[in-house]
Order: C-alpha cells, then sequence, then structure tokens
C-alpha cells in the first residue's frame, strides 16, 4: 500500500484543515497516510490518519531547520506521494523533492500569491511558477484558481488539474423559517473576510437575523446589533439545516468549503463574486459585489423569491457530495488515468 504524505501549515480549523480531514476519510482504505502540520489543533484530533508529526517551524516563512525536519520525515517514512496545501507547507515539501523521490502535487485553494501579495505580489507569483517546475501535479479546487495558475502564474497548462471541492452530505435543509429569514454565516472571523459589510446589511433590514459562527482576531471589532448573533466557533459544525441561507461575504476565496456544506444541504447561497465562488451558483443563489447596497438588494431578492431559490439549491446539492470523487482523486494520486466519471454543474 502506497503512503501519502499530507502537509499542511496550521492545524487550526480552516477550508483546506477540512479538505484534508476529508481526504483522510475518503482515502482511508486506499493508502497509508501520515500529516505534518504546525503542533496539535483541530485537524490533529479530526482526522484517519496513521500517523502524525508536528513541525513548529513550519510556520515561518523559510526555514532551514522546517526545511530539514521535513525532508526527514519523508526519508524516514519512505513517502511515495507528497500533498502540500498552504503556501508554507507548499514552498517546503516541493523543495523536498529536490532531495528525495517522490510525487508531489501542490493544492491550491485560492492563490494567496495573487490575493493577498501586496506590494510584493511579483515576487511571490514567480515563486510559485518556479516552484511549479519540480511539482508534478498543481490541483486546483476551482476552475478560476486554475485560470490563474495558467495565466496569472504561469504555471504550464499540462501541470494543472481540476477537481472542484467536495464534502459528505450534510443533514438535509426542508423548510423555510415563518415571517422572517434566518441568515447563518460560517468561517474565521479575520481578513479576507468581509462580516463587517454583512453585519451592516442585516442590521439595515426588517424581519432578516444573522448568525455567525466562528471566532478570529477581528472578533471584537464588529459593530454590535440586536439581529446578529455570535455563537463562537464550532468545530464540525454540521446544523446547516436549521437556516434558511448561507451567506459568506469575502474579498478572497478559492472554493470556500463552509459553502459546500451548505450547498449540500440544500440551503441558498448569497457569496460575493470574488475565486471560484461563481461555479457553485447557478438558480441556488446569488454572487454580490461587496458593499452593503448590493447585499441588501441580494438578501431582499432571495427573501421575495425563496421558494424558486430553494427548489434550485435541492436540484444540485447532490453535486457536492464528495463521494463520487473518491477514484477521480485516487487515479490522480497514483499518476494513472480517471476511468469513472464524476457530476457537474453542467
Amino acid at each position: 500500500m502506497k503512503k501519502i504524505v499530507f502537509v499542511i501549515t496550521k492545524s487550526e480549523v480552516g477550508g483546506a484543515q477540512t479538505w484534508v480531514r476529508d481526504q483522510t476519510n475518503l482515502l482511508k482504505d486506499d493508502f497509508r497516510q501520515i500529516i505534518i502540520t504546525n503542533n496539535e489543533g483541530w485537524l490533529s484530533t479530526n482526522n484517519c490518519a496513521d500517523k502524525i508529526y508536528f513541525v513548529k517551524e513550519i510556520e515561518s516563512k523559510f526555514s532551514v531547520v522546517a526545511f530539514f525536519k521535513i525532508l526527514n520525515i519523508l526519508v524516514k517514512e519512505k513517502s511515495d506521494i507528497v500533498i502540500s496545501s498552504s503556501a508554507n507547507a507548499g514552498l517546503y515539501a516541493r523543495l523536498a523533492k529536490l532531495f528525495y523521490k517522490h510525487r508531489s502535487i501542490y493544492v491550491s485553494h485560492g492563490w494567496s500569491c495573487i490575493y493577498n501579495g501586496g506590494k510584493l505580489k511579483s515576487l511571490f507569483v514567480g515563486i510559485e511558477k518556479r516552484l511549479s517546475y519540480f511539482t508534478d501535479v498543481i490541483l486546483c479546487v476551482s476552475d478560476k484558481d486554475a485560470n490563474n495558475a495558467k495565466t496569472v502564474i504561469g504555471i504550464p497548462h499540462d501541470k494543472i488539474k481540476v477537481i472542484r471541492n467536495a464534502v459528505y452530505p450534510q443533514k438535509e435543509k426542508l423548510f423555510k423559517s415563518e415571517n422572517y429569514l434566518k441568515l447563518l454565516f460560517v468561517g474565521r472571523l479575520a481578513h479576507p473576510k468581509r462580516l463587517d459589510l454583512l453585519i451592516d446589511a442585516v442590521d439595515k433590514m426588517d424581519n432578516v437575523f444573522l448568525t455567525v459562527v466562528g471566532d478570529g482576531p477581528n472578533r471584537d471589532f464588529y459593530k454590535k446589533s440586536s439581529k446578529v448573533e455570535f455563537i463562537g466557533e464550532i468545530k464540525n459544525f454540521n446544523e446547516f439545516y436549521k437556516y434558511d441561507v448561507f451567506t459568506l461575504i469575502s474579498d478572497s476565496e478559492g472554493l470556500p468549503m463552509s459553502a459546500l456544506e451548505a450547498a449540500s444541504a440544500g440551503l441558498p447561497l448569497l457569496l460575493s463574486n470574488v475565486g471560484g465562488c461563481s461555479e457553485l451558483i447557478k438558480t441556488n443563489g446569488l454572487l454580490v459585489d461587496n458593499t452593503v447596497e448590493n447585499i441588501i438588494n441580494a438578501i431582499n431578492s432571495i427573501k421575495n423569491k425563496y421558494d424558486y431559490y430553494q427548489t434550485g439549491a435541492q436540484e444540485i446539492k447532490d453535486i457536492f457530495n464528495l463521494n463520487y470523487y473518491k477514484s477521480e482523486y485516487r487515479y490522480l494520486y497514483l499518476g494513472d488515468k480517471i476511468i469513472e466519471p464524476v457530476k457537474s454543474m453542467a
């Protein structure tokens, strides 16, 4: 049985961590699996891996200590496939390819070098392009990410593979709340999320209420409102079905896992028009620009035509089922051809 090593910078709850957790569960009977991350956290206690290594120094932009620790683990474990998520992890894991032969796969959960590079964007984009030369596959979780990889970063087309994020199905939403609309936000309360805009919008509306699941450094900076309830971080949150609409307002995203979980429960979606979010929307919700006015208009549209959007959400909820993608991941990791089709939104 071949051995996969997942390398991810942080063990805290997040989209990339959820992806790794789900991969270890999906493929637990197909590979021996190891995780390398910074320290104990949500991921280290929520996975199906056979072994976990902690490398605290992986959090540094570049640490020689972290690099050699990771390289030694890969050699010690005789790793066949190394799958890295997040920028730091991707840097260390892909440099290790120069010293230890293995199949190297980097997962882009939204190109931080593009969205968050700031004045150093050109430098970080250049680094990503060079790292791609000794990466076997760049796995993108959305068509938008794949297009950016080709046109902005300049990664060779033959190295890029798209498998859209998917999740294990959530309990199904069946009924709308009476006389009011219950919105749900699930995410880390930090940049690039724009919960401030969503709160401002809800505060100006009648019969619309927002529940916020999550925590983070911006928690105390949001405006207080009687229409907004903060319930903190809930690990493995699975109560999407209790709400009417899932909302995610953000300055940048890959293909957000929380939105996928909500979609799998049959909830209409209200998402910022960034990253791969447009790939989750047909007749099951709306995309918005990040202004309070646009958010208010979109919420009212869903509220006034709720049956239409909920029907659309019910019709496509199974597309987000991770079980349909098992063979595609398996053959990608092994370097074989795909032999089973997966569902699409087309």
